[in-house]
């Protein structure tokens, strides 16, 4: 795949996003007639969502994974379906945190009493949020915060919430969230980005103008970038095959390379510094091959950089021509005296 940005993309092209920011609409559960009596089950050897499912017989859209992150230092719960993850950019942005990461286990216990893998939301002793797909979520099963143990019955009454927002990562397959269908993903490279700063900066700096009232605002600020080594990562992705890279015309680091077969042949290594110099001299960017390598070392090398035509020089010297080749496989016996002309029409 190219590149290694998740791109979500609706199958009508209503929409496009990052993963990182993509937002997503709840799948809404179907309300139960009867609300279930919280209930504690042994657990035993069972930590994962997978093994948790297996052991109770149960879809793991029933399930609720609490997740303790370490949040500026502080211990905060997650509530996310059991298929589902969290979206460390979203929550990062719901809590206004410098620092969002996965608790140690130390963190972990002290917030439920329990080993990591048996979290849950009832009766937790830190901040709870949750994806606000959970709300609407009816007779599930979360942790116990006791080790070997998880509740089943679980409803929003059980348990207390600090907040809830969207807090998930997209999946392939959820619905569109700006239009009919669903979602689907590719890959991509982030060649520019936007940032809306706002006054976050501006009133660190206290960087102020007068309006037209003649009253004093802070200036809202935006950062545009374009990064010029992603824009060629992506260009080389996008124009590579078996052989290397095959560079547009215009992109090329040279625009033809001279190689000669053989430096014991004067003949050759005239002629192929011959006409180096004359390339060069009419403005055409060109590399001279003149190492001590079998031809096909050579061959491959300038494949693999990518130059679009290579000018051959061996045998066929005697008879005053050379091979003309561009990237792409076609090649053409040329005199020596019109080859430089012939390139300029291809180039």
């Amino acid at each position: 795949p190219l590149g290694e940005d998740i791109l979500v993309l609706s199958d009508d092209d209503s929409f496009a996003s990052n993963i990182e920011v993509a937002p997503c609409v709840p799948e809404i559960a179907e309300k139960e007639d009867t609300l279930e009596t919280l209930t504690l089950v042994e657990t035993p050897h069972s930590r994962t969502i997978e093994e948790v499912t297996e052991f109770l017989k149960k879809d793991v859209k029933k399930f609720v994974k609490t997740l303790i992150y370490n949040v500026d230092g502080k211990a905060v719960a997650v509530m996310v379906r059991g298929d589902r993850d969290v979206n460390e950019t979203k929550l990062r942005k719901l809590l206004e945190a410098n620092s969002v990461e996965l608790a140690d286990p130390a963190m972990v216990m002290a917030a439920t009493n329990a080993e990591i893998g048996f979290a849950g939301p009832v009766n937790i002793q830190c901040p709870l949020y949750a994806d606000e797909e959970v709300l609407y979520m009816y007779n599930f099963v979360v942790g116990a915060n006791k080790t070997g143990y998880h509740y089943t019955g679980v409803n929003q009454k059980d348990f207390t919430l600090t907040g809830h927002g969207d807090l998930r990562n997209i999946q392939e397959g959820d619905k569109n969230p700006n239009g009919e269908g669903v979602v689907h993903f590719a890959h991509g490279i982030e060649v520019g980005n936007t940032f809306k700063l706002g006054t976050k900066y501006s009133k660190a700096l206290d960087l102020q103008y007068l309006d037209q009232n003649n009253q004093l605002q802070y200036v809202w600020m935006g950062s545009y970038g374009i990064g010029p080594a992603r824009a060629m990562a992506a260009l080389a992705e996008q124009n590579a095959d078996e052989n290397g890279i095959n560079w547009p015309k215009d992109l090329a680091p040279f625009q033809v390379a001279v190689v000669i077969i053989s430096m014991k042949d004067e003949e050759q290594v005239r002629i192929g510094n011959e006409l180096h110099d004359a390339l060069q001299a009419q403005g055409i960017e060109v590399v001279l091959d003149n190492r001590d390598e079998r031809p096909g070392v050579k061959f491959k090398d300038m494949e693999l950089i990518g130059v679009p035509f290579r000018i051959t020089i061996g045998r066929g010297v005697a008879e005053g021509k050379v091979e003309l080749k561009s990237r792409t496989g076609d090649s053409i016996e040329v005199p020596v005296t019109e080859v430089i002309d012939k390139l300029k029409e291809l180039l």
